[in-house]
C-alpha cells in the first residue's frame, strides 16, 4: 500500500515537473493563442514553484533513480529558460544613477496610472500625484466620474488631452508641460483610444508622448489585435523625430515577443532592463505579480530611477519613471525591418481589421 502510494506521488511530482518544463517552452511557439501568450506572464512565479520542486524529488532517488535524473534535468532546463528570459530584468550590480549630474531643466517625471474603472479611493491617488508632482500623468481606465475626481490636478497641470469612451478604455493626460498638437487616435481600428503628442521640454526642446492601453484578448481568442496596437504605436514613433515616450498598461510584460518587436521597430529601450522587475499588477493578488504597465524611450532619454507606489484601490500600481534628457545616452537604434518582423505585423494587421467593431 505504501508503496502505491509513494509511486503516486512521485507521479504527482512528475506531472508537476512536466507542466513547469512546458509553461517555459511554450512562449517560445509563435503563435497568436493567448492560453500560451499568457504563460508569459507569470515567468518569475513558475521560476519560483520549479526551484521548489527540485529538493522535493530526493526521497525518490533510491526508488527511481533514472527517473529522478530525467525530472531533475526538466526542472534545470525549465529554471535555465526562465532565468535566460527574466536575466535582463533584475538590478543586481546596476549602478545608481547620479540624478543631480543631469541638469534641472533636462529632467523628466513620467507617471502613469490605471486606476481601475470601478475603484473609488480617488484621494489615494490624488495624495501620490500630489506628493510626486510629476511631469507627465497618464490615467487610464477613467470614465465621466474620475474625469471629474481628477481635474484639480489641471490647477498644476493645465496642459492635457481626454477621452472618455463609456467602457474601461477611457483616458486623460496631464502636464505641467506644454502640448504641441494633441491627437486622440484609435490604432490599428480597434475601439481603444491612444493619446499622442508633443511634449515640450523645459529646455525648448519637444518630445513626443504616445499613451496607449490596448484592449487584453480573452482566454480562447487571438491575441494579435493587441499586438497590432503594438506596432501600430511603434511605427508612429519610428516616423517621429527626436526623443519619444512610449507610456501606458500595454497588457504585456516587457520580454514576451510582441513588446520586444515594438521596441525594434521604434528603436525603444525598456528603463527595466538592468533595473528589476518592478512588477506593476496585480495589487489585489499576493502571487500574480507581473509588469504590464511600461513606459519605454527613445535614444535621447536616460533612466534616473523606476519606482512602484503603493496601492490606490486599483488593481494596478501606480508607476513612475524619472527621465534625463540626454543626446549622447546609449540607446539602440530603430532596427531594419526584417522578413519575419514584416510578416508578424502583417498578421497582427489583418487580424485587427478582420475583428474590429
Amino acid at each position: 500500500m505504501l508503496r502505491h502510494a509513494k509511486l503516486a506521488l512521485f507521479c504527482l511530482l512528475g506531472l508537476a515537473v512536466a507542466a513547469a518544463l512546458a509553461a517555459s517552452l511554450l512562449p517560445a511557439v509563435p503563435t497568436k493563442w493567448w492560453l500560451v501568450r499568457l504563460l508569459d506572464f507569470p515567468r518569475l512565479q513558475f521560476g519560483i514553484v520549479t526551484l521548489a520542486l527540485l529538493p522535493l524529488l530526493l526521497p525518490f532517488v533510491r526508488s527511481y533513480p533514472r527517473a529522478v535524473l530525467a525530472l531533475a534535468a526538466s526542472a534545470v532546463l525549465a529554471l535555465a529558460v526562465d532565468g535566460v528570459v527574466l536575466w535582463p530584468y533584475q538590478s543586481f550590480g546596476q549602478p545608481v544613477p547620479d540624478a543631480e549630474a543631469c541638469p534641472a531643466d533636462r529632467r523628466l517625471l513620467v507617471m502613469i496610472s490605471n486606476v481601475l474603472l470601478t475603484n473609488r479611493q480617488s484621494q489615494t491617488l490624488l495624495g501620490e500625484v500630489r506628493a510626486h508632482k510629476p511631469d507627465i500623468f497618464l490615467a487610464m481606465e477613467i470614465d465621466d466620474w474620475w474625469d471629474r475626481t481628477l481635474q484639480p490636478l489641471a490647477a498644476d497641470m493645465p496642459y492635457g488631452a481626454t477621452k472618455i469612451t463609456g467602457s474601461y478604455y477611457g483616458m486623460r493626460l496631464f502636464s505641467r508641460l506644454p502640448l504641441v498638437d494633441p491627437d486622440v487616435r484609435f490604432l490599428a481600428g480597434r475601439d481603444t483610444p491612444s493619446i499622442v503628442t508633443g511634449v515640450k521640454l523645459r529646455d525648448g526642446e519637444t518630445a513626443t508622448f504616445l499613451g496607449i492601453h490596448p484592449r487584453p484578448p480573452l482566454v480562447g481568442q487571438s491575441a494579435l489585435p493587441r499586438d497590432a496596437e503594438l506596432y501600430a504605436a511603434a511605427k508612429i514613433l519610428r516616423d517621429r523625430d527626436g526623443p519619444a515616450i512610449l507610456a501606458g498598461d500595454l497588457n504585456a510584460t516587457p520580454w514576451e515577443d510582441a513588446v520586444q518587436r515594438t521596441r525594434r521597430i521604434a528603436g525603444l529601450v525598456s528603463p527595466r532592463r538592468g533595473y528589476g522587475y518592478v512588477y506593476s499588477f496585480d495589487a489585489q493578488s499576493w502571487w500574480a505579480k507581473w509588469p504590464l504597465d511600461q513606459i519605454d524611450y527613445k535614444p535621447g532619454f536616460r533612466a534616473l530611477s523606476l519606482e512602484r507606489l503603493g496601492p490606490v484601490g486599483s488593481d494596478h500600481y501606480p508607476y513612475l519613471v524619472h527621465l534625463c534628457r540626454d543626446p549622447d545616452a546609449k540607446a539602440p537604434a530603430a532596427a531594419p525591418e526584417n522578413e519575419d518582423d514584416r510578416a508578424r505585423v502583417d498578421e497582427a494587421d489583418a487580424a485587427a481589421g478582420a475583428s474590429a467593431p
